[in-house]
This record gives structure tokens, sequence and C-alpha cells, in this order.
């Protein structure tokens, strides 16, 4: 098994909304260790090039991914669709990784968007 790493874009098939698989790139979220506990489990952010859902997204510019030289399309993290993967699942490594800000406005915002505000502001 080989580890991915938290920050990093891979290809995964994403069970979609409407019930179809379709390869997807993916941000990486979870810590590594929960790979070495649970036999290859890692949870994922969907990245798409359709904005849908707009109050849902984060548009990636070409500053928030380190090691690639450009971005084809516009794309987006789908902060409302998480999901869990194993390493066996992995389409391919791009052998890209989002800049240590991006990912922390992505999870904030996951968070935000799945549970809401935080329990110890209220």
């Amino acid at each position: 098994m080989i580890p991915v790493f938290q920050r990093e874009i891979v290809e995964v098939p994403f069970l979609l909304p409407d019930g179809t698989f379709k390869h997807h790139p993916a941000l990486v979220v979870s810590v590594p260790e929960l790979q070495e506990e649970e036999e290859g489990l890692f949870y994922t952010v969907l990245i798409s090039t359709k904005n849908h859902h707009p109050k849902y997204t984060i548009e990636i510019k070409a500053e928030d991914i380190v090691n690639r030289p450009s971005i084809d399309k516009k794309s987006y993290f789908v902060t409302h669709i998480v999901t869990y993967f194993l390493t066996r699942d992995i389409i391919q490594r791009k052998g890209y990784f989002v800049t240590k800000s991006k990912f922390n406005e992505v999870v904030d915002t996951v968070i935000n968007n799945i549970f809401g505000e935080p329990l110890n502001e209220k």
C-alpha cells in the first residue's frame, strides 16, 4: 500500500449525486495515520469543472497548486461532496499538492457547509 498525503490531488471514481460514477480529481483531506489504521482509507473533497452550486464551491487558481505548471480549465473544490476511498481505488496520482493556505480554506469551508457554525461559537 502506497500512502497518499494530505493536500495531494488524486484521481478517483466518484459516486455523483445522480448515482453515476465518474473519474474526478479530488483533494485528500484526511491525515495519513487514518490510512495506516484503516488499511488505506482516506477522505477527499471532489474537484470539478462544473460550478452547479456556487455557495458550496471554491475556485482553484494556478497559485493554489504546487508542482503544476498551469490549469487547463477553470476548476472548483466542491466542499459539500466529501467521500472516502481506499488507496487501491486511486486511478492516477497527479503529483500536485494544494498550498497549505488554500487547504485550510477548503477544510474550514467543508466544516461550515456540512456542520454549520462551530459549536464553541454559539
